[in-house]
């Protein structure tokens, strides 16, 4: 099967949950015979979409990767839209100026896509949120799954979003919670969709001792992976963490992964910018617990790799997402607030079982995400949207 995959950014140094996701699920698709083409920016860093990779066609792996510059965004006026909307004076000229403001627009890459009719018999679409997908879909919506990666947020309610939903051909989620949530709002009706996850690599094995040489590590602590970011709930994290310090929590707290802006920390919070893969693990086997503060969810892969480390999670629970992933996988605890934060951590802190057992459940439920179980589920609805290649 021909398909193209469209996405903001792309890249083994981008750190995003979805252009992870989208290129892991390239690679799974493109291993098992799919003829996968990537559309993306030439960006990496998604406030500026200034370029950092050359443009033009290369190759990841098995995957064919078209790289096109973005115009430049206007974060200025980004912000205010996004302010104006979210008071809900919005209408359908201000939510299109604020998705063009927001970008990224990239008109070479819609020139291109404006024949892939021709070339891809599907698309996969990837974000709701940005104009890549905004302006890609009417290019050939008969053919083109939408991989909303939604949470609840005011842009999921925007009148735009609304249309983009209704024109996808089908939808692919991650988790049973974000589906409900898009039908909640905009209906998911009788066209084709899956909630097809993600497939977990083997977990490699982590040197904690590298970790602790190269890094400037608590004796213990609580690991937090992904960007840091205050969209991310890190700034409730923080404080909720200073909280349980205060209570005399022995737990220190490192937060991995690259800055997304100026955040201010106290001096007790550890920073390590961003880690490849084998510090990653090797943070992972040198912690003892996984946070997960985003309330802004459609899947944590972060908590996927923390269980196949044997690690349990304590997760907000104002997320439902992470709330149903904990339940399905027995994996971890829940808190709603700093007392609850608190509380919560002190008993994993104290209880070493609890962490053991928590962590081995995770363990076993995750075992069964394979690529080769998730490539099934995308290519079922990828067949059922598949269209015949046109001049």
């Amino acid at each position: 099967m021909r398909v193209a995959f469209v996405v903001q950014r792309y890249g083994e140094e981008v750190a995003g949950g979805a252009e992870g996701l989208c290129r892991s699920t390239a690679h799974a698709l493109a291993a098992r015979g799919e003829d996968i083409e990537v559309y993306t920016t030439t960006a990496r860093d998604y406030l500026t979409w200034a370029p950092h990779y050359a443009p033009g066609t290369t190759r990841d792996g098995d995957v064919v990767v078209h790289r096109f510059d973005a115009d430049p965004p206007d974060p200025a006026r980004n912000a205010a839209l996004a302010r104006e909307l979210a008071l809900g004076r919005g209408d359908d000229a201000l939510e299109r100026a604020w998705a063009r403001a927001q970008g990224p627009v990239v008109p070479g890459m819609l020139r291109m896509l404006a024949g892939a009719r021709a070339r891809h018999e599907a698309l996969a679409l990837w974000t709701y949120l940005y104009a890549t997908t905004q302006l890609a879909m009417p290019l050939a919506p008969e053919r083109s799954v939408l991989v909303p990666l939604a949470h609840d947020e005011p842009m999921l309610r925007f009148g735009l979003t609304r249309g983009l939903v209704s024109l996808a051909a089908g939808l692919a989620f991650m988790t049973p919670e974000e589906r409900r949530l898009v039908d909640d709002l905009h209906g998911v009706g009788s066209r084709p969709e899956a909630v097809v996850g993600a497939g977990i690599d083997p977990a490699p094995p982590g040197d904690a001792a590298a970790a602790r040489a190269a890094l400037r590590l608590p004796a213990r602590f609580a690991l937090y992976l992904g960007r840091v970011d205050p969209a991310k709930g890190l700034d409730a994290l923080v404080r909720a963490h200073g909280r349980y310090r205060a209570a005399g929590g022995p737990l220190g707290l490192v937060l991995a992964g690259r800055p997304a802006g100026a955040m201010a920390l106290p001096d007790w919070v550890v920073t390590t910018g961003f880690v490849d893969d084998a510090t990653r693990a090797g943070l992972l086997a040198a912690s003892e617990i996984v946070v997960l503060p985003s309330p802004h969810e459609s899947l944590s892969l972060v908590a996927l790799e923390a269980w196949s480390h044997g690690r349990p999670t304590l997760a907000t629970a104002r997320s439902d997402v992470l709330a149903g992933q904990t339940a399905r996988s027995g994996g971890g605890l829940l808190y709603v607030d700093a007392p609850t934060y608190a509380r919560q951590l002190s008993r994993l802190a104290s209880d070493p079982d609890l962490r053991a057992t928590l962590g081995a459940t995770g363990a076993r439920w995750t075992a069964g995400h394979t690529w080769d179980a998730c490539a099934r589920r995308w290519r079922g609805l990828l067949a059922r949207v598949r269209a015949p290649l046109t001049r």
